[in-house]
């Protein structure tokens, strides 16, 4: 049984850890409000490009099963949009630069070792892995596969710029056919005790797969000042039939080829702010748990010193009544 300066050795020691816990809850805390409120005045503008895009492309197929006006012809189909057969495979997978955030990072490898043994067929050298953090780094390197670490820090500052030149070279990529199919794994932020892995294609360009991988798609985005985006059509956004009558200027085309890498730009850095927030809500309910944990322990090891105190105590005075009584 030890001794009751080791007992309060170790609830000192306990305390000191506590502190340091609860420190670090709060600053996750903070940096988590911080990402909300990036990802949240983000979103909007996100979610509008997409319904936009989507109006565009099915007004096309409209047209093309219904006929075309007098004076429009059919537009020529995106080279981001072309499904080839995959040869080589770009996967882009963000989780943090630090632990002590629960499982955060070791179910973000696991994914990854699962989508890697779905390209099985693939050799190593055809897939190239993007990771975004420091310790998805680490688990790379271990793959086997080619490694571009050019983006390891984007996940402790995420910002647009950054995004639009990781961007443009995935998409450079799928052009000149070094990438056949490109891939986003993150973890989105749904609230503070949960966050959903998530895995989307990025490239090549699925119309179908916009509601899916826009978390926010469809649903009513509210600011301070009431409704931000109304929902025009919330039931009816994916048929062709239903569109809003756009004035385009100075022609469709000009504006599909513009507005498809700005809406897979925006993908990828909201992809990135949904990571981030993900990852301090993690570390937040990480270094709650632990501080619970430890005031757990703390009482039940007072509990164990008030009750050796007591056995001592009461032993030197049997002792004492014991020599009395001789």
């Amino acid at each position: 049984m030890p001794s009751l300066r080791e007992i309060k050795r170790r609830i000192n020691s306990i305390k000191k850890t506590q502190k340091i816990t609860e420190a670090m809850q709060r600053v996750s805390s903070a940096k988590l409000h911080k990402a909300q409120t990036a990802l949240g005045y983000m979103l909007p503008y996100e979610e509008r490009l997409h319904y936009m895009l989507l109006t565009f492309i099915h007004e096309e197929r409209y047209m093309y099963e219904h006929g075309y006006p007098k004076g429009m012809h059919t537009l020529r189909q995106t080279p981001f949009a072309i499904a080839r057969p995959i040869n080589y495979v770009s996967i882009v997978f963000m989780a943090s630069n630090t632990g002590l955030c629960g499982a955060y990072n070791t179910n973000m490898e696991k994914k990854l070792h699962e989508v890697l043994d779905e390209y099985a067929h693939l050799p190593r050298q055809n897939i190239t892995l993007y990771p975004v953090g420091i310790k998805m780094l680490e688990a790379a390197k271990k793959t086997g596969c080619v490694v571009c670490d050019i983006f390891t820090d984007l996940i402790s500052r995420p910002d647009y710029l950054s995004c639009e030149r990781f961007s443009k070279r995935l998409g450079i990529g799928y052009m000149r056919g070094r990438v056949d199919k490109a891939e986003l794994i993150f973890y989105h932020f749904k609230s503070m005790a949960v966050q959903i892995l998530q895995r989307d294609t990025f490239l090549p360009f699925q119309s179908e797969l916009v509601k899916s991988s826009n978390p926010s798609y469809g649903r009513e985005l509210r600011g301070k000042q009431g409704l931000i985006i109304p929902q025009e059509y919330p039931l009816e956004e994916l048929n062709p039939a239903h569109y809003e009558n756009y004035i385009i200027e100075p022609s469709r085309q000009e504006l599909i080829d513009n507005l498809l890498p700005k809406v897979l730009r925006f993908q990828l850095y909201r992809s990135v702010l949904d990571a981030n927030a993900s990852e301090h809500a993690a570390r937040t309910m990480a270094m709650k748990a632990a501080s619970e944990n430890a005031k757990d322990l703390i009482r039940d090891l007072t509990l164990q010193y008030n009750k050796s105190r007591q056995q001592a105590i009461t032993s030197e005075i049997l002792d004492i009544l014991s020599g009395s009584l001789r």
